[in-house]
């Protein structure tokens, strides 16, 4: 049997786009040069050439916000800008006290901490992201380093927040288009042909003739039968198999139930 590992993004894409009667099948279009440029002016920031590309020719698509989201541009916004709204009930918190109450406060809490500081000077507890993706539910949000932004950086990493909140971020993804890999991934939990292997998922990859040792390395990876046109997709972490995604055209789940 033939297959395709290393899959780019918009070979993903593709698939997705592919599958008969599915919202991804669905027409789309993409953001304007205007819209991309309103944001970057409003943000005060020059996006990469690949995340421009990829919101003009395919920002509209469904898979995009099947189940997390891309945002649009119009949405786009920035860490320090949410974190400054947040930040008033902390403030009237601090009114009134004395100096080694608010230290006090500051231990138990990052966002007093913050509000003891100036704008300027918030770098030296978190960075600013741009933000370009939220969770559907709001757990977690992802973007761009804003200081890699204004160094001109050609194709950044992704930052995603780890604590619920708008200040500690890690990199999910070195670029746009290994994050957008994730997004896809997650998307295929709404394909009706599309079922998850919970158990002995190593063992259903190796019975299907996949070489595992192209898929174990951190983060999602692909592989696409392309025989029968099948699309494994693999969420790993710390070497262990998380998620095993399948998109069979010719499942039927019930049968399988």
């Amino acid at each position: 049997m033939s297959k395709k590992y290393d899959l780019t993004a918009l070979e993903v894409l593709e698939y997705l786009h592919q599958v008969e009667d599915s919202e991804f099948s669905e027409p789309f279009s993409g953001y304007s040069e205007e819209e991309i440029q309103e944001a970057e002016q409003r943000l005060g920031v020059s996006f990469p050439n690949s995340y421009r590309e990829y919101m003009m020719k395919y920002g509209r698509h469904p898979a995009n916000n099947a189940q997390d989201r891309m945002v649009e541009p119009s949405e786009i916004g920035s860490t320090y800008e949410y974190l400054s709204e947040d930040l008033d009930c902390y403030e009237e918190d601090l009114e009134g006290l004395t100096e080694e109450e608010k230290e006090k406060k500051a231990l138990e809490n990052v966002n007093y901490r913050l509000c003891m500081l100036p704008k300027e000077e918030w770098y030296k507890i978190t960075e600013d992201y741009i933000l370009i993706a939220f969770e559907n539910q709001g757990c977690w949000s992802a973007g761009y380093l804003r200081k890699d932004l204004d160094n001109g950086v050609e194709n950044p990493p992704i930052y995603i927040s780890t604590e619920d909140d708008f200040i500690t971020y890690k990199k999910v993804a070195d670029n746009i288009q290994e994050f957008l890999k994730v997004i896809f991934f997650m998307s295929m939990w709404c394909l009706d042909i599309a079922y998850e292997e919970e158990e002995n998922a190593w063992a259903t990859l190796k019975e299907k003739g996949i070489d595992t040792s192209k898929m174990v390395l951190e983060g999602v990876h692909f592989c696409l039968d392309t025989e029968n046109n099948i699309l494994y997709g693999c969420d790993v972490a710390k070497g262990q198999l998380i998620t095993l995604l399948i998109a069979d055209p010719t499942w039927n789940d019930e049968e399988d139930e």
